[in-house]
């Protein structure tokens, strides 16, 4: 499955436009359940520096463990966005927004793949695929997602942004006004 086209639309809509929609349309989260999601989804981008010291099992050499904190930073990055972080009051809330919403990127995003509410769509799979563990490692730039008869496989640079723009969605749900970071500052643009 391409997302690009979905993602071309996410990149479109500012974060005032999506706070503003998201109020509008009475979407909020408490920061209270939110919080430690935040917080992993920041520590997922840490895992990745090259002075963070790994300790595997005793069997695996160093050198191995080394090697692989951008595809453990990648599966921690995922789990912590699309499965800890994961409200069915926002992503069921967006089920009934009009079409000319700003909100209709982030709706489309998750109900990509089917248009029911929320079952067999690409999200809904790459949760189970990371919770039950069915989910490989292509060369360094692709990850195969399995669930039951499902595959799908995802560029790492496509399942980093869909993981960033859910990040913003549920962000921006927080009332509050926490600061962004700036790199998002390129949304909207």
């Amino acid at each position: 499955m391409d997302i690009t086209p979905l993602l071309e639309r996410l990149r479109a809509v500012s974060n005032d436009e999506l706070h503003a929609a998201l109020r509008s349309a009475g979407l909020v989260i408490s920061n209270e359940k939110f919080q430690t999601a935040f917080l992993c989804v920041a520590a997922s981008h840490n895992v990745k520096k090259d002075d963070v010291d790994f300790n595997g099992p005793p069997n695996i050499r160093k050198e191995v463990i080394r090697n692989h904190p951008r595809r453990a930073s990648i599966v921690f990055m995922t789990f912590s966005t699309l499965c800890f972080m994961r409200s069915d009051h926002l992503e069921r809330g967006l089920d009934a927004v009009p079409k000319d919403s700003t909100l209709r990127a982030f709706r489309d995003i998750y109900r990509s793949g089917n248009t029911k509410l929320g079952e067999d769509t690409l999200v809904q799979h790459i949760r189970n695929s990371i919770t039950h563990g069915t989910f490989r490692f292509e060369g360094t730039l692709e990850i195969v997602f399995t669930d039951k008869t499902w595959e799908e496989t995802l560029p790492i640079s496509q399942l980093k942004e869909l993981c960033e723009h859910v990040h913003r969605f549920y962000h921006e749900a927080v009332p509050g006004g926490f600061p962004r970071p700036p790199h998002w500052s390129k949304y909207g643009q």
